[in-house]
């Protein structure tokens, strides 16, 4: 049975200076054999001889596995009781295996554009959701900092549903503390159809007007098709361009003109951006997409376009 050491620890214990064991090492005074690194070994028998002299008690090397009755000639072995880590439900993902899944690499951290900002890391977020901190979570910024671009889970090598936990994680916030913009945008779409809550008569008035404009500026016989029965498109609109940017509409409408693709915008329920996706509100989510399909069904098309 050996005593592993390293010099400056054997000083240290027998109050020596560093440079006396490597002498007694050099004059054979302590018989030693060289061990891995920088560490030494000696006979068990020889160190507590070695203790005898200088009047110390062996001291136990944590390193070392010792035979039970050697422990009990220089130790007092002293029982805990026993001790039970609390557990935690885990109700954010499905799969329990993704803590085994997970490397912990980094590479979702990498490709998220905003890695590192207020300390956000998707690492981070799926080991704090298997240890069970969901309401640490729930209190964070950090999923409303996500973007729900989905690179970090592109990114994963072991494809970890990070997305579905950022969303799943907002879902479970109180709604009156989602972030205000975003929770206002979903209430005004459910309440006026639009997330601006743009009144129906306004954006009529616009739509006409921008297809005028069109016809006057090379696309002869331009008219805007708002509810065209049986058009094979229905379009979408995000509420931002007819309340901020009007004039990106025409870009759409010329590709459409040029192709002679037959398309047409609801007058109601044309929102195209569904925040309830984004807010985690699963039954707002599906209120707003049941009106688009309302909307197919009744203009009778057979194809949706979403530019957003």
């Amino acid at each position: 049975m050996n005593y592993e050491f390293r010099v400056n620890e054997l000083a240290e214990e027998f109050g020596v200076h560093r440079n006396t064991i490597r002498n007694w090492i050099k004059s054979g005074a302590i018989k030693v054999d060289k061990g891995p690194g920088r560490q030494y070994t000696m006979e068990w028998e020889d160190y507590r001889a070695l203790c005898e002299k200088f009047g110390r008690k062996p001291r136990l090397n944590p390193n070392h596995h010792y035979d039970p009755a050697e422990l009990q000639k220089i130790s007092t072995v002293v029982e805990l009781p026993p001790f039970h880590l609390d557990s935690r439900r885990k109700t954010l993902y499905d799969d329990p295996s993704w803590a085994d899944t997970c490397l912990t690499c980094g590479t979702c951290a990498s490709a998220c554009p905003i890695s590192g900002i207020d300390g956000l890391d998707p690492r981070k977020v799926v080991r704090m959701a298997f240890l069970g901190l969901e309401e640490e979570l729930l209190a964070s910024n950090w999923p409303w900092k996500c973007t729900m671009c989905g690179k970090c889970e592109e990114a994963c090598p072991m494809d970890v549903e990070i997305v579905q936990l950022m969303r799943r994680i907002r879902s479970r916030r109180e709604r009156d503390k989602v972030p205000g913009p975003i929770h206002k945008g979903v209430v005004t779409c459910l309440e006026r159809g639009n997330n601006l809550g743009i009144p129906k008569e306004d954006f009529l008035f616009l739509l006409e007007e921008l297809g005028d404009e069109l016809a006057e500026d090379g696309c002869t016989g331009f008219k805007t098709p708002l509810d065209k029965h049986g058009a094979r498109l229905l379009v979408t609109v995000n509420s931002k361009e007819p309340f901020a940017e009007p004039d990106d509409l025409k870009w759409w409408w010329k590709i459409f003109y040029a192709a002679e693709e037959s398309w047409t915008i609801p007058s109601s329920n044309w929102e195209g951006v569904n925040w309830g996706l984004f807010s985690g509100d699963d039954e707002a989510m599906k209120t707003i997409v049941g009106r688009i399909v309302d909307n197919m069904r009744r203009l009778n098309c057979s194809a949706l376009l979403l530019p957003e």
